[in-house]
């Protein structure tokens, strides 16, 4: 075999080769799989006087189709960082808890400024966060 007909097997090897892990990658073989945004609601909470509590409540969604997600972990926390509750989302993506409302300044904020529902994200989806109202119900 001549030098000539070798270098060209070598670069025809080299050039099949890089499309074959052109192609892999492209299709997310190599490395972890690209995660997929998502998108959260909150809808209007529930405040009771009697006895101090806050009831949140949001939906989870893949933002690209639409699917509700099962079985993630949504936070509930005042706009400042205080945790209100936490709850996993059902089959139709809702996630809805009730925690303490501490009465003081920080019950003030967040019947005012309402609360965060947030999903951290896992390794197949992205994070996402909304801003919740708070409405009050005042029962004997």
């Amino acid at each position: 075999m001549s030098v000539r007909s070798w270098f060209g097997i070598a670069v025809l090897t080299a050039a099949t080769v890089l499309t074959a892990v052109q192609t892999a990658s492209a299709h997310g073989e190599h490395g972890a799989p690209e995660r997929h945004r998502t998108r959260i609601t909150a809808t209007q909470g529930g405040a009771d006087v009697f006895p101090p509590s806050v009831g949140a409540r949001a939906f989870l969604y893949d933002a690209d189709n639409g699917t509700p997600l099962a079985d993630k972990r949504v936070d509930f926390t005042t706009p400042g960082g205080a945790e209100i509750c936490r709850a996993y989302t059902n089959t139709d993506g809702e996630a809805a808890c009730t925690g303490p409302l501490r009465l003081g300044t920080t019950s003030v904020g967040t019947l005012t400024n309402g609360y965060v529902a947030t999903f951290r994200g896992d390794d197949r989806y992205k994070g996402s966060y909304a801003f919740g109202t708070v409405g009050v119900l005042v029962r004997p």
